[in-house]
């Protein structure tokens, strides 16, 4: 049971499974565009495709940037990054503005970058433009997110409606968003968040109310009021060509 809790509490777990799925449904030899790839954990994934990786490559540990959100003793509470390590780079830069011909990716993967851009509606719509016609935009970001890898950080989240309202207006055709987590569940990870970074008087005020909303039912209410993130896949329609 605690292993299945663990992996509830880090919603990474399922990200990782979403992805792996996702790209095994690309086709053999196909183009594809890891954007804001990092340290492009998912490369391994791509042995079937030819793989390319972008991201803008300056983030990096630096003790004069506050890295994550810290509690009254210094401590981080978000979790930085010490020695940050990219992956190969085909493309350094503006994710928004890629050097690449219009319809050369077959697909697009980009996983918890949208709220490290400072222009998201314009990086939509260079995706719609680097994919071909009925190419795969496999996408993840959070709906309600902490501060974290600071300076570069922009936006605490996305809804459904924005990926509604910004693909549909770019010629994609949404097959699926998937809601991760809900209301109680967040509760539940942040009141875990705060044990572990408090002491044990805390810890043992705190589990109570843990174990209350971390172990409730999710319903559809509780998904639309907030939820920890989206899993969305879409197909470019138009045709520049």
């Amino acid at each position: 049971m605690w292993r299945k809790w663990k992996r509830r509490l880090n919603n990474l777990h399922e990200r990782n499974e979403f992805v792996k799925k996702e790209l095994r449904k690309v086709k053999v030899g196909s183009r594809i565009l890891d954007a804001g790839c990092g340290s492009q954990q998912y490369r391994k994934y791509c042995d079937h495709l030819i793989y390319s990786g972008q991201d803008f490559g300056q983030y990096e540990k630096d003790d004069k940037l506050m890295i994550g959100a810290e509690d009254t003793k210094g401590n981080n509470i978000t979790g930085g990054v010490n020695g940050y390590a990219y992956g190969k780079l085909d493309y350094v830069g503006d994710i928004w503005s890629i050097s690449e011909n219009d319809n050369y990716f077959d697909a697009i993967l980009c996983t918890e970058v949208f709220e490290h851009i400072p222009f998201p509606n314009e990086t939509i719509t260079e995706f719609a433009r680097l994919l071909r016609s009925g190419g795969k935009l496999i996408l993840t970001a959070p709906s309600n997110c902490l501060r974290h890898m600071d300076p570069y950080f922009f936006y605490g989240g996305f809804s459904d409606r924005w990926f509604e309202k910004i693909l549909t207006k770019n010629g994609f055709e949404i097959l699926s968003i998937k809601p991760i987590g809900d209301y109680y569940s967040w509760l539940g990870v942040e009141m875990a968040r705060s044990a572990m970074s408090s002491n044990i008087l805390v810890k043992i005020i705190l589990f109570p109310a843990f174990l209350y909303f971390f172990t409730r039912k999710k319903t559809q209410i509780s998904i639309d009021t907030l939820c920890m993130g989206y899993h969305v896949v879409a197909k470019k329609n138009h045709s520049d060509d």
